[in-house]
């Protein structure tokens, strides 16, 4: 895929209503992108949080007339826990995050007795980038759950991007392991996870996929710095999965891209055993809207 709206296409072709579970659906963008879903036929959005404030937004009224359902909830804690309790349940298929922290939202959902966590798994997040100067999106990870991932855990997020990845059409990934250098070093403890990792694939111990790293961004995604470079890489500059080696690092990268180069996502929490949306409060009403339609997607594949 080469565009966030081929996603959007794609959930259309389900030809099914997902139900979505907002945790505080109160926030304007949140509320314009559940309203475009709903009107287009591929969500069927039950809404907790004060039924008052939530009514006041003008993106509520966009909402066709008995197509939702709201949970008249005002406190965020409360709101959320009925919220991930409702999608454990199967009463809802994806759970969203509206208008509540982060941390809060989170700690619902990997809470022990109703959480969504699935058994020994670890918690990520995958997402799509469309940006106007790559020619195809472009799936990033971590940008939002782990702060300082181990091997194990940069394993997991190779293997959740990869089948994302694959459910976007990409048969063979390119997935680049990035670092400040494409040199191996000690005194940057992550490139040697990177040479395991890579090695690991090249072993077939990570399949669907080709791995190489540590490389840095020019290397992973400009043929032109490949040949500058003289670096042999089976990555070529044409790289469809970036991993990084922190959470901050990463939080960083796809934020510079969203505020100074016009790019839109779509990303989900990966690991659980539902479809989980998470994204900043700031974050614009398309990419939340896209958000929407992938959890569409990983639905099926739940």
């Amino acid at each position: 895929m080469k565009h966030l709206s081929e996603i959007v296409t794609k959930a259309k072709a389900l030809g099914q209503k997902t139900k979505i579970a907002v945790a505080m659906a109160e926030d304007a963008n949140t509320m314009g992108a559940i309203a475009r879903a709903t009107s287009e036929g591929i969500i069927t959005p039950i809404l907790f949080g004060s039924q008052a404030r939530i009514m006041k937004l003008p993106e509520a009224k966009r909402l066709p007339e008995g197509s939702y359902q709201i949970v008249d909830i005002p406190d965020p804690i409360v709101a959320t826990k009925e919220a991930v309790r409702m999608v454990k349940s199967s009463q809802a298929d994806v759970l969203m995050k509206g208008l509540v922290g982060t941390d809060q939202f989170l700690r619902e959902v990997l809470n022990k007795d109703y959480g969504l966590l699935a058994p020994k798994a670890v918690m990520s997040y995958t997402c799509a980038l469309e940006l106007p100067k790559y020619h195809k999106l472009l799936l990033i990870s971590d940008t939002a759950v782990l702060p300082y991932p181990d091997l194990n855990q940069k394993i997991a997020m190779v293997n959740y991007s990869v089948r994302m990845a694959h459910l976007l059409g990409i048969k063979e990934p390119k997935v680049a392991l990035i670092s400040a250098t494409e040199k191996v070093s000690q005194g940057m403890p992550n490139t040697l996870d990177y040479a395991q990792i890579s090695k690991m694939a090249e072993r077939g111990q990570i399949k669907g996929c080709t791995v190489d790293g540590p490389l840095d961004i020019f290397l992973a995604c400009d043929p032109s710095s490949v040949e500058i470079k003289g670096v042999s890489t089976p990555i070529g500059g044409d790289a469809d999965i970036l991993i990084f080696p922190d959470l901050e690092t990463a939080n960083a990268f796809y934020k510079g891209l969203m505020l100074f180069a016009g790019g839109e996502l779509a990303g989900l929490i990966q690991g659980t055993s539902k479809p989980v949306i998470v994204m900043s409060r700031s974050e614009s009403e398309n990419s939340k809207y896209y958000c929407i339609a992938l959890s569409c997607l990983m639905k099926e594949e739940s």
